[in-house]
């Protein structure tokens, strides 16, 4: 992940773009031929010489994706906005930790594009231009622009290509998180939580003998009661539990469900097919599902590295 610092600087001009605005030849006349003698060449002769097209010089790329080029120059710059990023942090990544990184963001923000003008998102040249118009009065004035640009490492030319490639990146971005339902599936529940074997175990007879559930889940977690609310599936962080929750009937409860960071008894209180979302449950959602639909295109992509 990129820290929230780095995340912010891009955001001040590629995100913040977002949000401020969410020949032909004249014919050459036939020279007339002199009345004399003309020489018929051989075939040899006649067969003239054609000049071959310059081929244009393929420009440096760390990688290809799909076919599309990331320029090493784009590369470079990009590590060197990551480090400055990093400039506050006492323990620092190292440089393979560093590229690694930076190539893995850009290969994201190059497939998310791709998708994005596959789903016909389009960005004309003057809709770029009134973007980078909005972030000049932005800032105040194109001298104080310039000067970001530079202590930024970006040439005119770079951002305008970084800004196309984020403005497409995040509508499909967009696209993706649009696609989560407002309610889906849930299960309210409560949980007893021991750090140890014994100590679960010995909820496990209080409860067999009669013992209230939520007098011990009280008497457990005392700063919550046990409480784990309203969840949808691939929202709890363990699994284990959130698999043992979906499976229970309202008012049964499990059996000690060991995690790694120590053994549950999970009571539910209630289920709904359609349940509204909280927000934190509605990004959790989100977040997981750009991270599937990534791990998706990368692994039905030609991802090309030629990084050293």
């Amino acid at each position: 992940m990129f820290p929230r610092k780095y995340l912010t600087n891009l955001a001040l001009i590629l995100m913040s773009a977002l949000m401020l605005l969410s020949a032909g030849c004249e014919k050459t006349k036939t020279p007339e031929v002199p009345e004399t003698e003309v020489t018929i060449p051989t075939a040899i002769d006649s067969i003239a010489t054609p000049t071959p097209e310059p081929t244009p010089t393929p420009v440096p790329a760390v990688a290809l994706v799909n076919g599309e080029p990331i320029p090493t120059g784009t590369f470079n710059n990009e590590v060197w906005r990551y480090r400055d990023s990093l400039a506050d942090q006492a323990n620092k990544p190292d440089d393979t930790t560093i590229s690694q990184t930076v190539l893995n963001y850009l290969i994201e923000q190059q497939l998310l594009a791709q998708e994005a003008y596959k789903n016909g998102f389009t960005l004309s040249e003057e809709d770029l231009q009134a973007k980078i118009d909005a972030l000049i009065a932005g800032v105040g004035s194109r001298e104080a622009f310039s000067t970001w640009l530079v202590n930024n490492h970006y040439d005119d030319a770079e951002f305008r290509e970084a800004l196309r490639l984020s403005s497409a990146a995040a509508w499909q971005r967009d696209q993706i998180s649009a696609a989560i339902p407002e309610a889906v599936e849930q299960v309210r529940a409560r949980q007893i939580f021991a750090l140890t074997p014994e100590g679960a175990q010995r909820a496990q007879t209080s409860l067999a003998s009669g013992t209230d559930f939520g007098k011990l889940a009280w008497e457990y977690s005392p700063e919550s009661g046990g409480e784990l609310g309203w969840f949808p599936r691939g929202y709890l962080l363990y699994p284990e539990v959130e698999e043992a929750a979906f499976n229970l009937e309202v008012g049964a409860r499990s059996e000690i469900i060991q995690t790694e960071i120590g053994y549950h008894i999970i009571e539910v209180q209630a289920h709904e097919d359609a349940h509204p979302l909280t927000t934190d449950a509605r990004i959790a959602l989100q977040t997981k599902a750009l991270r599937d639909w990534l791990s998706n295109a990368i692994a039905n992509s030609q991802i090309i590295l030629q990084i050293p």
